[in-house]
């Protein structure tokens, strides 16, 4: 068995491919399960934000979590697999101590990411996908992230997809001037946004969302409607903010065209949303400016040298984490084997001590009955290492001395 991590992330797949194989979080149990079902895998962890699906897994060969991506999505084998990597052992923890301080995020040094793999190792807990390994592995990386965190500043460097997100709303419309907001969505991508909005005082926001209670308790100073309300708001906003879970479209050609069409000014448009809310090919059409998260990806702040710099010094320590876990991990097979052969002769000790007390209560000599648990007790003891000692001698195999001595403690 060993640790293996096999997906795919913004990096490496384009985002229609990455919606196709997202894991909403209210799936995230079943699809555990099933995982679980699959033969040669022992424990996992399903990390699926907008920007990454990995599995983390103890396995016997990480082979196994690609068959069941194909099987989990309906694709034949080698589908994904041009869009995806796997790594195992001190490479597959030094990837998950990246992904938790924020090095592989679409925005180095983002903060969110850490709390969602949290959530996902929570939710692997919950339903028992996380066994001894895999807590030990997350608790680790989660200790030493922060500490990277702190030693390396790279925090202090990081911006949020919020941030960028509200950056590239100025870019359409300056805080200062007047306009019309339509959200849609409150969500954890909207939520990450909400805060920066309190800047633009002079906008008005609107907020749509299937719970008008979650809504109100995210935006309050917002005009709170419902679903229904979506096409007559996109009438006469300025801006639209698209972020909620669904997964087919909630504005296509065919609802949104004729809005356009009545319109006098641009509609400003951006989807956060996974798979996305608004049908890409709107993009194409006059009247709408559209972006979506890969647009986010080409936002580069002032801090990015820092960040750079900050991150070469995180590498160094991620190398020290990984190998130090890495380490704890080889002892680990020392350690089940020294458990191992204790409980063995303990259980030897147990049984050869059973048959002394039950000829004690029968009435036998004493020293007799102690004469024989030795001996028996002794034979069974040696029994093992005698026979794998003829069997080394027949074979001429003269390599097992050395270390046989060492271990029994022999001349």
């Amino acid at each position: 068995m060993n640790l293996y991590v096999y997906g795919m992330n913004h990096r490496s797949a384009p985002l229609i491919v990455r919606e196709q194989v997202m894991i909403a979080h209210e799936h995230l149990a079943l699809a555990l399960q099933s995982i679980l079902n699959e033969e040669g895998i022992f424990e996992a962890v399903i990390v699926s934000t907008c920007n990454r699906c990995e599995l983390y897994a103890i396995a016997d060969d990480g082979g196994r979590l690609s068959q069941w991506m194909a099987k989990q999505h309906h694709q034949g084998g080698g589908v994904y697999e041009s869009y995806t990597y796997v790594y195992s052992g001190v490479e597959a923890i030094a990837h998950l101590l990246r992904v938790a301080i924020g090095l592989d995020a679409q925005v180095m040094g983002e903060p969110q990411i850490l709390g969602q793999v949290k959530s996902a190792f929570s939710t692997a807990l919950e339903v028992g996908a996380a066994g001894p390994e895999l807590n030990r592995l997350f608790q680790h990386v989660f200790s030493s992230a922060k500490t990277i965190r702190q030693d390396t500043g790279l925090g202090t460097y990081a911006i949020s997809g919020g941030y960028l997100s509200w950056l590239m709303m100025q870019d359409c419309i300056p805080k200062e001037n007047a306009a019309s907001v339509l959200l849609v969505g409150a969500g954890e991508m909207m939520a990450s946004l909400v805060p920066y909005l309190k800047e633009a005082s002079h906008w008005d926001f609107t907020l749509i969302n299937r719970t008008t209670d979650r809504a109100q308790a995210l935006l309050p100073t917002a005009n709170i409607q419902p679903m229904l309300a979506l096409f007559d708001q996109l009438k006469v906003c300025d801006i639209a903010v698209f972020a909620t879970e669904s997964y087919h479209p909630l504005v296509t050609r065919e609802t949104l065209l004729p809005i356009l069409s009545q319109r006098s000014k641009p509609l400003y448009c951006l989807d956060l949303a996974l798979p996305r809310n608004v049908e890409a090919s709107l993009g194409e059409c006059a009247g709408i400016h559209l972006f979506n998260l890969d647009d986010i990806q080409l936002r580069v702040d002032e801090n990015q040298e820092k960040r750079k710099k900050a991150a070469v010094v995180a590498e160094t320590l991620i190398r020290i984490y990984s190998q130090r876990y890495q380490k704890r991990l080889d002892n680990v097979e020392f350690d089940h084997l020294i458990k191992a052969y204790r409980r063995k002769i303990h259980a030897l000790r147990e049984a050869e001590l059973e048959k002394a007390l039950q000829k004690l209560k029968e009435g036998a000599d004493a020293a007799s009955v102690l004469q024989a648990f030795s001996h028996a007790l002794a034979n069974k003891v040696m029994h093992q290492p005698s026979s794998a000692l003829n069997e080394a001698r027949y074979e001429k195999n003269t390599d097992w001395l050395a270390p046989i001595k060492m271990v029994l403690g022999v001349e």
